[in-house]
């Protein structure tokens, strides 16, 4: 099966370049202060979780809703898709590696306990880097080609709704953090159109400022 025209798939490299940033950078922040306050720690810990628990429902969403649909519509690329298969387990794995290294750094917050927190995210990027590279390369030029656009975007909207509500804005915030302007000018217009117009800075832009002050320059 082909669609007439490809469809509109930026979005997941948007989204691949959230997972690239905030790992690299939660493991900075984690050796420049190992052993900072119980609230720091409580605060580190919880960015960390959040950005591990974000991707894995990243992949619980395209095991579930695209991968399925590329199978089954694309079968001579289903050795393709199987290897990807391989890779969501490899980076889940990691993840798992990475929340259990969290939760020993959160309940004794030690120098060598925030190391291996910054260690285990290492881990989780050589991991992920080459899985990502292989989607954006193959899989999201596939789909591209193969899904409607109301089935792309049922994969992001699964995403979305494993994001409590009250850590929206942030997690938006998260996204747009590392793009250029064109794409964040892009994500910007994915979002209805009261919160674009009205509601943007008390539900989005300002719960991010206060958040990334904290992230950055919190003790």
């Amino acid at each position: 099966m082909s669609v007439a025209q490809p469809i509109d798939v930026r979005d997941m490299r948007i989204i691949h370049a959230t997972f690239r940033s905030v790992y690299d950078e939660s493991a900075r922040l984690l050796r420049a202060n190992p052993t900072p306050s119980p609230q720091r720690v409580t605060f580190l810990a919880d960015h960390v979780d959040f950005g591990l628990q974000m991707l894995h429902h990243h992949h619980e969403s395209e095991d579930e809703l695209l991968y399925p649909l590329l199978e089954e519509r694309v079968p001579e690329q289903a050795e393709r898709t199987e290897q990807i298969d391989h890779e969501h387990l490899q980076v889940a794995t990691a993840i798992d590696a990475a929340l259990a290294c969290s939760a020993e750094w959160r309940a004794r917050p030690t120098a060598a306990s925030a190391e291996a927190v910054a260690s285990s995210l290492d881990d989780l990027v050589a991991v992920l880097e080459p899985h990502l590279a292989d989607e954006e390369a193959e899989v999201v030029p596939l789909a591209a080609r193969t899904l409607t656009q109301a089935e792309w975007e049922a994969i992001g909207a699964h995403s979305r709704a494993s994001i409590p509500k009250d850590r929206m804005g942030i997690a938006f915030g998260m996204i747009l953090e590392p793009l250029d302007d064109a794409d964040r000018a892009y994500m910007k217009r994915q979002l209805p159109a009261p919160v674009r117009t009205l509601f943007y800075k008390p539900l989005i832009e300002r719960p991010w400022n206060k958040y990334k002050q904290q992230l950055r320059h919190g003790t």
